[in-house]
């Protein structure tokens, strides 16, 4: 097969890839149109997509003139390829399954104060028991220690994290999702909840079904700091 036939049938294999994420049977312009707008692999690759739909058009059209001056490279056949496996086997949020720290509610903010200095994680589930509660921040902690010093000397051994975390539901905010779950998807939902809430104080929860109903549910956290790591991904 030569560069030719193999271009046309990777670029037919993308095609179909993209029909059948969106669910539609459009042609290939409409759906790229609507996809480097909603999905984040696309939108990245926007621009070699893009270059083969031009390249695409030019051979199929005028397929004895163009062939002559347009013949496509090994390496952009290979690059074509590479963008549609990422549509059909995306990588998902398993890649950052991890064993995950957490605190109690009868915990103390000590307690609290010394993993975030131990471990330079700043976020952390929250449980009365078994049942998940919320998530402590640094965000919040400092705007409890706002709140509070201003009228008070406090004794942050006595303090524990359920006084703090009724301060922090502003200020944080979660997404659980299944272990399964691409990471273009992830990366839509937090640029979602990030936009809706105003900051990005955000963290992704993992479970192996998408739910949290005990602390072992949990998996795996990516947070804001991750981003880059998705994006590298995509």
């Amino acid at each position: 097969m030569n560069n030719f036939n193999q271009f046309i049938a990777e670029f037919n294999s993308l095609h179909k890839a993209m029909q059948k994420i969106t669910g539609k049977e459009d042609d290939f312009g409409s759906l790229f149109h609507e996809m480097k707008e909603t999905h984040s692999v696309i939108r990245r690759y926007k621009n070699q997509i893009d270059v083969a739909r031009e390249l695409r058009n030019l051979l199929v059209h005028n397929q004895t003139e163009a062939y002559n001056f347009a013949e496509p490279s090994n390496e952009f056949i290979k690059e074509l390829k590479a963008i549609r496996i990422k549509l059909e086997k995306p990588e998902t949020v398993s890649i950052f399954k991890k064993q995950v720290m957490t605190l109690d509610c009868n915990d103390s903010l000590t307690d609290a104060l010394s993993l975030v200095k131990k471990y330079q994680v700043t976020q952390y589930p929250v449980f009365e028991d078994r049942e998940f509660k919320g998530i402590l921040s640094d965000n919040g902690i400092t705007n409890w220690l706002s709140i509070v010093i201003v009228d008070e000397i406090v004794d942050l051994s006595e303090v524990k994290i359920a006084d703090v975390l009724d301060k922090d539901e502003e200020f944080s905010s979660y997404i659980i999702v299944k272990n399964n779950l691409p990471l273009y998807e992830v990366e839509k939902k937090m640029l979602q909840r990030i936009n809706e809430r105003g900051h990005s104080n955000l963290v992704v929860l993992i479970t192996p079904l998408g739910r949290l109903t005990k602390k072992e549910d949990i998996i795996g956290i990516i947070t804001p700091w991750d981003m880059p790591h998705i994006v590298k991904h995509l």
